[in-house]
Formats: structure tokens, C-alpha cells, sequence
């Protein structure tokens, strides 16, 4: 057991590390490469259209085959062509079509690689997902604290190139997890209802994922253009903000024994909504690292909750389904909805106009979150 839970270690560090080294910079790379706020917003919206369809689609053949290791595998192998293409390509039509690749096929792999992980702690009867998953913030967390000196070595080819090669690492060790969230028998079963409270919470996570997205696509921009932060500080940033989760995530396993996690996703998200409050407050780059810091208690206390509560409420022939459903098309769908305009109101209107937007947003799915508590207790 020591063995693989090393092995799965393992791959939260290498596959957060080379996530690490392009989600601070993709869009800063779109735009050095002369894309325009409304043209990110544009691709983030195309996108979010393929992850909507995708994914899903994907997810029910790996529930009704038993197929989810096979699917983690693909993701993976074709996160790392996109990065090969990011590299080769020089026209934006191409950049453009290998940024959408990347995007369609890693966003889906967190959710599996989480649900697979969470089968596999169920079986062993271990609550210890927190202190798994902070393997991942310490990769990440290691990887971009460098990453500005790497970027100054060898400019987003270096960046993208290594991450490809952390997730070619991380393929060797894909076999240890589960090759299916469920168990022959449960399989069997067939179609399994899913609870009301899980539609309500998806209703609660579009109107949270409307405004973290809108505020995650162009914060980083933002820290650059206006508050005057450079791409080392860029990397720094997000190296303090992955760093600062570990310690909530080795106590969250113990606190959510004693606590509700309906409860600690409604503390997370709130605090993740005031932090958007504060990036449209500041004036210069001077707090942006104590802010990242206590951004880690909050995302902790969110992205955990939110992961452990679709587990418990889904049966396990469609958790994977359902994780995808939560964490990859529903965020998907708002970005869909709003990314367009969200480019267009960072261009004409400004950063702070969209960041405070996108709180009031995230105010109304906490209220529907409390609405539906009753629905999505987990006893």
C-alpha cells in the first residue's frame, strides 16, 4: 500500500509541476504573440465549447467500460502534443488551435486523476486525499518559483518543453491507480439516479466558475500591465500561491472529520470571492504575495471540498461522470457563456469593473449553495 500511495505522490507532483509551468503563462504567451484581450477571451470561449462536449462524452464511454486509467492516459499524451505544437508553431491561427488543444485535454485530467485517487483511497479505507493532493501544490508550488529564470533561459519553448516532459514522467507511473472507478459489480448495477442536490449544485458551481474564470484568464495580465508586476514576480506569484496551500491541505483530511464539507466549501468560496474584491482594490504589485498566501487557505478549503462532496453524493458507477460534469462542463459552459464578453470588458472597461463583476457573481452561487445545504449533506 506505502508503495503506491509513494507512486501516486509522484504523479499529483510531476503532473501539477508541468501544469505549473503554463497556466501562469498561456496567456500572457497569447499575448506577447499578439492576440488581443478579446481574441483570449474569444479562444478561452471555443474552447470551453470542446471541453462542454468533450469531456463528458468521454467520461460515460470510461464509466460503461470501466476505461478511466485508459482515459487519463489520453489526456495526458495529448496535453503533451499541444505543448509540442505551442513550441513549433509561429502563425497565430496555429498557436491559437494548439492552445485549445492543450486546454480541452488538461483540464479534464484533474478530475480523474482526483476521482481515481479518491476510488482507490475508499478501497484502502484511507481519508487522506488532502495530504495527497498537497503533493500536487508542492509541485507546482516548486516548478514556478523557478519558472522566471527558466523563462529568462529559454522563453516560453523552455517553459512549454519541460513541462511536456514532466508529463511524459508522469505517464510511467499511471498504471498503479484503478483501472475503473467502480468496482464489476457495481458496474453492473447499470444507470445509477443522480441526487437533486448535485443539479443544484452544479447551478451553484456555474455561477462561482463565471467568476473565477473570468478573473483567472486576465489576473495575470493584469498584475503586469497594471499593477506593474514582471514575469519573474509572475512566477513567483504563483509559486507563493500553490506553496501556501500545503499546510491547509495535510489538516484538511482531519478537519473535514470533524466539520461538514458542505461548510468548508462555503468558508473556501467566500474567501476566493474576496480575493477578487482585493485584486480590484490594490494600486501596485506590493501586496500581491500576502494575498497569494492567504489564497491558499481558501482554494484549499474549496477545490478539496468541492472534489470530496461530488464523491460522497455520486454513486461510484458515475463519480467520474460526475466530477467531469462539475469540475470540467460546468466551467466550461460559463466560460462559454461569458468569455467573450469578459474579454471585452477587460479591454474597454478594465480590470477592476471585471473583478468586482465577477464577486457579485460569486456572492449569488454561495446563496445557492445555502439553499440547497439540505440536499447536500453528507452524513
Amino acid at each position: 500500500m506505502q508503495s503506491v500511495i509513494r507512486q501516486i505522490v509522484v504523479i499529483y507532483f510531476l503532473t501539477f509541476a508541468a501544469r505549473g509551468l503554463v497556466v501562469p503563462f498561456a496567456n500572457l504567451y497569447l499575448k506577447d504573440s499578439g492576440f488581443s484581450g478579446t481574441a483570449i477571451g474569444l479562444i478561452t470561449g471555443i474552447g470551453a465549447l470542446l471541453q462542454l462536449t468533450l469531456p463528458p462524452l468521454l467520461n460515460t464511454w470510461a464509466d460503461r467500460a470501466g476505461r478511466h486509467r485508459f482515459l487519463l492516459r489520453g489526456f495526458i499524451v495529448s496535453n503533451v502534443a499541444a505543448l509540442v505544437g505551442l513550441i513549433t508553431f509561429t502563425s497565430q491561427l496555429w498557436l491559437g488551435g494548439a492552445m485549445l488543444f492543450r486546454n480541452t485535454a488538461d483540464r479534464p485530467t484533474d478530475p480523474l486523476l482526483a476521482q481515481l485517487t479518491i476510488s482507490w483511497l475508499n478501497r484502502q479505507k484511507r481519508d487522506i486525499y488532502g495530504r495527497l493532493r498537497a503533493w500536487g501544490s508542492l509541485g507546482w508550488g516548486m516548478v514556478t518559483m523557478l519558472s522566471g529564470r527558466i523563462f529568462a533561459l529559454g522563453g516560453y519553448s523552455l517553459l512549454f518543453g519541460i513541462a511536456a516532459l514532466l508529463n511524459l514522467l508522469a505517464l510511467r507511473f499511471i498504471s498503479i491507480l484503478p483501472a475503473q472507478t467502480a468496482e464489476k459489480e457495481e458496474r453492473e448495477q447499470g444507470t445509477v439516479p443522480r441526487r437533486r442536490g448535485f443539479y443544484m449544485l452544479l447551478v451553484s458551481l456555474f455561477l462561482y466558475f463565471t467568476g473565477m474564470t473570468a478573473t483567472y484568464t486576465f489576473q495575470f495580465i493584469y498584475f503586469e500591465d497594471n499593477l506593474g508586476a514582471s514575469k519573474e514576480m509572475i512566477g513567483i506569484l504563483a509559486s507563493v500561491a500553490a506553496l501556501a496551500e500545503i499546510p491547509s491541505m495535510m489538516v484538511i483530511d482531519a478537519l473535514l472529520r470533524r466539520v461538514r464539507v458542505l461548510f468548508t466549501l462555503i468558508i473556501g468560496s467566500s474567501g476566493m470571492i474576496g480575493l477578487w474584491v482585493s485584486f480590484a482594490l490594490l494600486t501596485d504589485a506590493t501586496l500581491l504575495i500576502p494575498l497569494m498566501i492567504v489564497r491558499g487557505t481558501f482554494y484549499t478549503l474549496q477545490s478539496v471540498s468541492i472534489t470530496l462532496l461530488i464523491a460522497r453524493i455520486s454513486h461510484p458507477v458515475n463519480a467520474a461522470t460526475n466530477q467531469s460534469l462539475a469540475l470540467v462542463t460546468v466551467p466550461s459552459l460559463a466560460v462559454l457563456v461569458t468569455g467573450p464578453i469578459s474579454g471585452w470588458m477587460f479591454d474597454e472597461l478594465g480590470g477592476q469593473v471585471l473583478f468586482l463583476t465577477s464577486s457579485v457573481i460569486g456572492v449569488l452561487s454561495i446563496l445557492v449553495m445555502i439553499a440547497a445545504r439540505r440536499y447536500l449533506t453528507v452524513e
